[in-house]
């Protein structure tokens, strides 16, 4: 009799036992599942943030295609620098395929119209401002620029682009004054 007694007792026993391990093992893997949730879904999206390409960083362009009758490719361009950060935007280039006209400090001012133009005309852009990226399109809102007509209310480019790597290529296709008409793409590399 002792001897039933003692298996039952034990059989009730592991009954038991298997039932806290069961049950210490789901509480287990709730509390596994609601940290991974907790700690894991933040550093996931922070991972799938850093290895989204995006277009911020230092850039030079180092291509100039431009299309129309003049239409030429230009694989030696000037120089130039485009930041891109979180939202701003800053790029001076110096267009065209020789170096602008050297104009010394101190005879800026007693320089010529000519000189001034040669020196600081449609050679030279620059701006800074805000942008935006949706749908392969590049919107950028000049705030300050070279050129007044940049900075008039409503002024925007909107452009086509596309990021393979370091190489960011822009074609503007409309601004506020309409579509772009014979546009020139930018082929861009990433210097940092």
């Amino acid at each position: 009799m002792l001897e039933i007694f003692n298996r039952v007792v034990h059989q009730d026993f592991d009954k038991e036992d298997r039932v806290n391990k069961k049950l210490t093992l789901a509480v287990a893997a709730t509390a596994v599942a609601g940290l991974m949730a907790l700690v894991g879904a933040p550093l996931l999206s922070q991972s799938r943030a850093a290895s989204q390409e995006t277009i911020q960083g230092v850039w030079r362009v180092t291509e100039v295609t431009t299309t129309g009758p003049n239409a030429s490719t230009n694989s030696s361009p000037q120089p130039s620098l485009y930041i891109y950060t979180a939202r701003h935007y800053s790029l001076i280039r110096v267009n065209g395929t020789t170096a602008r006209s050297d104009l010394p400090q101190d005879q800026v001012a007693t320089a010529t119209a000519a000189q001034l133009l040669a020196a600081f005309g449609t050679g030279l852009t620059a701006q800074s401002g805000t942008y935006e990226v949706a749908g392969g399109k590049l919107t950028t809102r000049p705030i300050v620029a070279k050129n007044t007509f940049g900075m008039a209310p409503g002024a925007f480019t909107t452009s086509s682009y596309k990021l393979d790597g370091k190489t960011l290529t822009i074609t503007p296709e409309r601004n506020a004054a309409g579509p772009t008409a014979n546009p020139t793409t930018w082929k861009l590399t990433r210097i940092e």
